[in-house]
């Protein structure tokens, strides 16, 4: 097969019936080399025994107990994982079809070595029609001012990058002070490096609002503080340009 094997980091606690979806969303995808690392944080339920119903040899399991740090989950899997790319999905998220043939796509051409895109979201199980999406941007070089002065905007399940540039920072921070914004940790650290991030001008799967998300505004406020002294020295640097953000 000479389409590069990507590796899917799930990261899962308690989630049975939203795993199952997440991986049913994997199992549609129009890019079929890849192989699953779901890394399940001790659940309760019956996730372990979802995985081993599959009895797929691309999906393998995991387990740990990670004190609440979801970087330690996802590192595991980055460890564990043995593809070209990295894809990453929370376990109550999930993707459209051509979601990860986009995104290699835009990877082989070495357009960028970060893509992602936007997400609908979704607030009930109920629910038929997305209208509402992240909507993130494409950043705008200096790639860390951008994140910096407006904000994190890559969603961590529309991410998908070449595994050696993240191995290159150490995967994501595992600070329990900086739980629910790791991810914009590393995407920073990544930003430093001078990685390209490219924005896929499409809409690729659905980002899930209606509750145990870690991801939530009053947890972020705690975690910005600590974001901001990490960086000081980096953000003092800053030359804010008219041109570019205003």
């Amino acid at each position: 097969m000479n389409s590069p094997l990507v590796s899917i980091i799930i990261p899962t606690f308690n989630r049975e019936k939203e795993l199952e979806r997440a991986i049913t969303s994997v199992f549609n995808q129009t890019y079929i080399n890849w192989e699953i690392c779901v890394v399940d944080n001790s659940s309760s339920d019956n996730s372990v025994q979802l995985i081993n119903h599959y009895d797929d040899p691309r999906i393998k399991l995991y387990m740990i107990q990670n004190e609440g740090i979801i970087g330690a989950s996802r590192n595991l899997g980055i460890e564990k994982a043995t593809g070209k790319y990295l894809a990453f999905l929370d376990s109550d998220d999930w993707w459209s079809s051509r979601k990860l043939e986009e995104s290699i796509k835009f990877l082989e051409q070495g357009k960028a070595n970060i893509i992602y895109h936007d997400l609908y979201i979704v607030k009930k199980e109920s629910q038929k029609f997305f209208f509402k999406k992240t909507k993130s941007r494409q950043l705008l070089r200096p790639i860390f001012n951008d994140l910096i002065i407006n904000g994190n905007t890559l969603v961590t399940s529309s991410v998908v990058m070449c595994k050696d540039i993240l191995t290159e920072i150490a995967g994501f921070t595992e600070d329990n002070s900086l739980i629910a914004i790791e991810d914009y940790d590393a995407w920073l650290s990544l930003a430093i490096k001078g990685q390209n991030f490219l924005k896929i001008s499409k809409t690729l799967g659905f980002y899930w609002v209606g509750g145990k998300n870690t991801s939530n505004p009053e947890r972020t406020l705690q975690t910005i503080d600590e974001l901001e002294r990490k960086y000081q020295r980096k953000i003092s640097e800053l030359e804010l340009s008219e041109k570019t953000y205003w």
